[in-house]
């Protein structure tokens, strides 16, 4: 080893390789364990309302993992025929709000299935979009399981059941 004034060059170099390696591994720490994938399964019922042939706004509260008691808001736009004799396509942008004001975004790709003159069966999957308070960069995906019932023209109930995980 090489004497520089009173420290050996090699030793500084000893030292100054865990120091680096120290920094490097706190500056990852937060990275590493700032999320979490955890189950994301929920059940919802409520209402719809179309506001036109190919639009409808569906809205109800409803329990969902991670979440607690949650309110659902949808917004729905028929995008084309599905196999099923008189099905849609759908997608649907969604927002899940907890109790404490934090949110979750989705967005979904639907199918609706006609199983009688007033009812319909809805699946599909989900994919998390974002989110606000602790949700703020969310991921996640997921399926979905619902049934409707016109109860007018323009409007009915839906029950619906979610299943997947979110990473926050």
């Amino acid at each position: 080893m090489d004497y520089d004034g009173g420290v050996y060059i090699g030793m500084k170099r000893l030292v100054l390789i865990p120091a680096v390696l120290a920094v490097m591994v706190l500056a990852a720490f937060p990275v590493v364990f700032a999320s979490h994938s955890t189950p994301f399964n929920g059940s919802f019922s409520g209402t719809f309302t179309l506001a036109s042939q190919t639009k409808a706004t569906i809205t109800g509260p409803g329990h969902m993992q991670h979440m607690g008691e949650t309110s659902f808001a949808a917004s729905a736009s028929i995008t084309g025929s599905a196999s099923c004799q008189g099905g849609s396509t759908a997608t649907e942008q969604e927002t899940f709000t907890a109790a404490n004001g934090d949110k979750v975004f989705t967005s979904s790709n639907d199918v609706l299935c006609p199983t009688s003159t007033n009812t319909f069966h809805i699946t599909g999957s989900w994919t998390v979009t974002g989110g606000t308070g602790r949700f703020e960069d969310a991921s996640g995906t997921g399926s979905l399981d619902a049934s409707g019932v016109m109860t007018s023209s323009t409007s009915g109930t839906f029950s619906l059941t979610a299943t997947g995980t979110i990473t926050y």
